[in-house]
C-alpha cells in the first residue's frame, strides 16, 4: 500500500524503515563486551546437561548452598544452543536479531499511532541511541522485544483486534522465565489503563487491566517461585546492596542521549494534540526510574520514540499549515533522514577499513578479561580458593567451572547482603580484609583493573606474595610452604597504598618480608627494575652494583650476571656516565649490548676500541645499520676518511630514515670537503 506523507507527497516508508533498523544493527554488530554473557553462557550450558535450572550457587566455593534464583533460564538455554552453533559471534547475531525485531515492532507501531515516516525513523534512532548502552547480549533483550510487542498489541486492540492482547498472557508465560524484568508488562499495563480513563476510552483501559491483571501471577510461575519477588526488589536497592554501574543515576552529558529524549517526550506532553494519557503514564514512569537506575533507560526509549515520533509528525503538520515551504520540503526531508542514518552507519565502517580493521569484528572486545593473568594462575595452580573481583567471576565461571569455582560473580543475588555490605566498604583496613578471605579459605587473589580498584591495597606483604603485575590485572599468593618454589621465582618487591584521592599507587618494597623464599640479591635486582620502571634510576644502580657484586644464588649464572650487566650499562648510559656504560658493558658479548659499549668507547674518545666492538657486532649481525653506522663514526674518529665514508654511505642505504641518518650526512659532508 502506496504510504501518503504528511503534506499529500508520496513518502518510502518502507525505505526509512530499513533505513532505521540498518542504523540499529550497526549499533549491534560490534565486538561483544558484555561480562555477564559468560555465567550467562555456563548457566544454559548446565541446564542443557543436567534438564534442570540450579537452584543453588554452585559454581561459588564462598556460598555454594545459598539460593540462586535464576529467572533467565530459557534465554541462557538459547544462548548456549547459538554458542554451540556458531559462538561468540552467533550470540552478537543473537543480539542484533532481538534488537533489530524490536526497533522493527517499534516502527510499525509508531505508524499506526500516525506519525509520518520519516518522524518515525528520527524518533525511533534517538531512542536506539539512548538504549545503545544495553545492546549487550544479555536477558533483558527479551524485555526490550516484549515490550515493544505489548505496544503492538495495545494498537492492535484498539484497531478492533484484542485477541493480539490476549495473546501476551501466554507469551508472558515464557517471558517471565526469560528474564526478571518481565514485572514491567503488568506494570506499563495498568498504567495504559489508567491513562485511557484519563483519555477517555474507558473500554481501552478496562481490557488492559484485565490482561495485566492475568500476567501478573506469572512472576510467580518460574522454578524460583516467590523468590522472584526478592530478585526484582532488589533492582531498587542496588545502590544500598552493591554500588553497580548500571544502577547508577543518569548524569548530564554522560547520559545525554536519554535527556534529549526525555525533553522531546515532554514537549509532546505540553500540547494537547499529542498528549495521549495512555501513552505517556508508562513512558513517564519508567523515564523516572530510568533516571534513577540507568539499567531502565533502554525499556524508556522504546516506550518513548513512537511518542516523539508522533510529536514531531505533529509539529511538522502545523508549520506546513502556514508555510508551503515546509510543505514542499517533505519529501526532502524524509530523504535526507534516510541517507543520514544510512551514513551514520556505513561511515564509521569505510573508516575502519581503511585504518586496517574488519569490516564486522564480532569477537571478543580487546582486553575484556586480563586472560594473560588468569592463564599465569591457572599455570601455577593457584586458581582453588583463588579470590576474583565481580566482573571476573563471570569469565572464571565460563572458563574454569567445574574445575574450579569462584570467589563472586555478578549474579548479586547468589551472595548475602553481609558479603555485600563488607566489599563495598572502601575504609577496610589490612587486618579486617585478611579476617575476610581468611573465613574463606582464600589462598590467591586476582585483582582486576589495580589502578583503580581499591582492594589491591588491602594485601599484606608480610601475608601476601606479588606474583604478577601488568596494567591490567594483579595476582597474589599466599605465603604457604607448598609455594615456596614458585613464590621464589615469581615474587615483586611491590605493594599498594591508596593515595587522598582514591587512586591506588605503587610502591617499591624495600624491606624484604621475613617469609619470603628469594634470595637476597635477587630481590635487590627486582627492586632495582622496580625502581627503573618509577624513573628513580640513582636509586637504582647501587642495587644492580650490589647484585653484580654478589655470587648468591640467582645471581651468579652467566645469564643472570648478563642481564645485570645490561640493566646497570644503559643506567649508566641514561645516566650520562659513558665510562660505566663500557665498563658494565665489557664483559657482555650481545651484537646489540657491543654496539652500545662502542658508543660509549666513542665519547670517551676511545674509537679504536669502539672500532673493535663495532666491527664484531657487524660481522655477528650483518645487516644491523647501527653497527655500520658506528663503525663509520669511530673511522671518522681515527682519521680514516676513506673507509668512514664508505661505512657511512653504507649506512644510509641500509636506513635512509633512520634517526641518525642526519648526523650521518653531516659527517660525509665533512669528509667531503677539501
Amino acid at each position: 500500500m502506496k504510504t501518503v506523507g504528511t503534506h499529500g507527497s508520496p513518502s518510502p516508508p518502507r525505505l526509512l524503515g530499513c533505513a532505521l533498523l540498518l542504523f540499529v544493527a550497526g549499533r549491534c554488530l560490534v565486538p561483544m563486551d558484555e561480562t555477564d554473557l559468560f555465567f550467562n553462557l555456563r548457566l544454559g550450558e548446565i541446564v542443557l546437561a543436567t534438564h534442570d535450572v540450579p537452584r543453588t550457587n554452585l559454581m561459588s566455593f564462598t556460598y555454594p548452598d545459598t539460593r540462586d534464583v535464576n529467572l533467565a533460564w530459557l534465554f541462557q538455554i538459547v544462548l548456549g544452543l547459538v554458542h554451540r552453533a556458531a559462538g561468540i559471534p552467533g550470540t552478537v547475531l543473537l543480539k542484533t536479531l532481538l534488537v533489530v525485531a524490536t526497533f522493527a515492532v517499534l516502527f510499525r507501531v509508531a505508524r499506526r499511532r500516525g506519525a509520518h515516516p520519516a518522524a518515525a525513523a528520527a524518533a525511533l534512532a534517538l531512542a536506539a541511541w539512548a538504549a545503545e548502552p544495553r545492546f549487550v547480549e544479555r536477558p533483558h533483550l527479551v524485555t526490550l522485544l516484549g515490550l515493544a510487542l505489548t505496544l503492538l498489541a495495545l494498537e492492535r486492540a484498539e484497531g478492533g483486534r484484542p485477541r493480539a492482547l490476549w495473546a501476551l498472557v501466554p507469551a508472558g508465560l515464557v517471558w517471565a522465565n526469560a528474564n526478571s524484568c518481565f514485572f514491567l508488562a503488568p506494570v506499563a499495563l495498568l498504567l495504559y489503563a489508567a491513562g485511557a480513563r484519563l483519555d477517555g476510552p474507558r473500554a481501552y483501559g478496562r481490557r488492559a487491566a484485565l490482561v495485566a491483571a492475568a500476567l501478573a501471577p506469572l512472576v510467580l510461575a518460574t522454578p524460583s517461585g516467590v523468590g522472584a519477588l526478592s530478585y526484582i526488589a532488589n533492582h531498587f536497592r542496588m545502590p544500598t546492596l552493591r554500588p553497580l554501574q548500571e544502577y547508577r543515576a543518569a548524569t548530564w552529558p554522560l547520559d545525554g542521549p536519554f535527556f534529549f529524549l526525555a525533553t522531546a517526550l515532554l514537549l509532546g506532553a505540553l500540547g494537547p494534540a499529542t498528549r495521549r494519557w495512555r501513552h505517556l503514564l508508562p513512558a513517564v514512569a519508567l523515564g523516572l526510574l530510568g533516571a534513577r537506575r540507568i539499567r531502565f533507560v533502554a525499556e524508556f526509549a522504546l516506550l518513548a520514540g513512537p511518542i516523539v515520533a508522533v510529536t514531531i509528525t505533529r509539529f511538522t503538520q502545523a508549520l506546513a499549515a502556514r508555510s508551503s515551504v515546509v510543505t514542499r520540503a517533505s519529501s526532502a526531508t524524509a530523504l535526507a533522514v534516510g541517507a543520514l542514518l544510512v551514513t551514520l552507519t556505513v561511515a564509521p565502517r569505510v573508516v575502519a577499513v581503511r585504518r586496517g580493521e574488519r569490516l564486522l569484528d564480532l569477537g571478543v572486545e580487546t582486553d575484556l578479561f586480563p586472560t594473560v593473568a588468569i592463564r599465569f594462575a591457572e599455570d601455577l595452580q593457584l586458581r582453588d580458593r583463588m579470590y576474583n573481583d565481580l566482573e571476573v567471576g563471570s569469565y572464571l565461571t565460563w572458563e574454569g567451572w567445574p574445575r574450579h569455582r569462584v570467589f563472586q560473580d555478578p549474579r548479586i543475588n547468589g551472595y548475602p547482603e553481609a558479603m555485600h555490605a563488607l566489599l563495598r566498604r572502601t575504609d577496610l583496613s589490612r587486618a579486617e580484609w585478611q579476617a575476610f578471605l581468611d573465613g574463606f579459605g582464600v589462598t590467591s587473589a586476582l585483582i582486576s583493573y589495580p589502578d583503580v580498584n581499591p582492594r589491591a591495597a588491602l594485601f599484606d606483604p608480610a601475608e601476601w606474595a606479588l606474583m604478577y603485575r601488568a596494567r591490567e590485572a594483579l595476582v597474589f599468593a599466599r605465603r604457604r610452604a607448598q609455594w615456596l618454589p614458585i613464590i621464589a621465582q615469581h615474587e615483586l618487591p611491590v605493594t599498594f597504598a591508596r593515595d587522598g584521592d582514591g587512586a591506588i599507587a605503587a610502591r617499591p618494597l624495600e624491606g624484604k618480608p621475613p617469609l619470603s623464599p628469594v634470595a637476597d640479591c635477587v630481590w635487590q635486582w627486582r627492586l632495582a627494575d622496580v625502581l627503573v620502571e618509577t624513573g628513580a634510576d640513582q636509586r637504582a644502580r647501587p642495587l644492580y652494583q650490589r647484585a653484580l657484586r654478589e655470587r648468591e644464588v640467582g645471581c651468579a649464572g652467566p645469564e643472570q650476571r648478563r642481564l645485570l650487566a645490561v640493566a646497570l650499562g644503559d643506567l649508566a648510559l641514561r645516566a650520562g656516565d659513558p665510562a660505566a656504560a663500557a665498563l658494565a658493558y665489557a664483559d657482555v658479548p650481545d651484537a646489540g649490548v657491543r654496539v652500545k659499549r662502542g658508543l660509549a668507547l666513542l665519547t670517551r674518545h676511545r674509537p679504536t676500541e669502539a672500532l673493535a666492538d663495532f666491527t664484531a657486532a657487524r660481522l655477528a649481525l650483518p645487516d644491523d645499520p647501527e653497527a655500520r653506522l658506528g663503525e663509520g663514526l669511530a673511522l671518522v674518529a681515527l682519521g680514516r676518511r676513506a673507509e668512514a665514508s664508505s661505512a657511512l654511505q653504507d649506512f644510509l642505504r641500509r636506513a635512509p630514515h633512520h634517526v641518525a641518518a642526519v648526523r650521518a650526512r653531516a659527517a660525509l659532508e665533512k669528509l667531503a670537503a677539501p
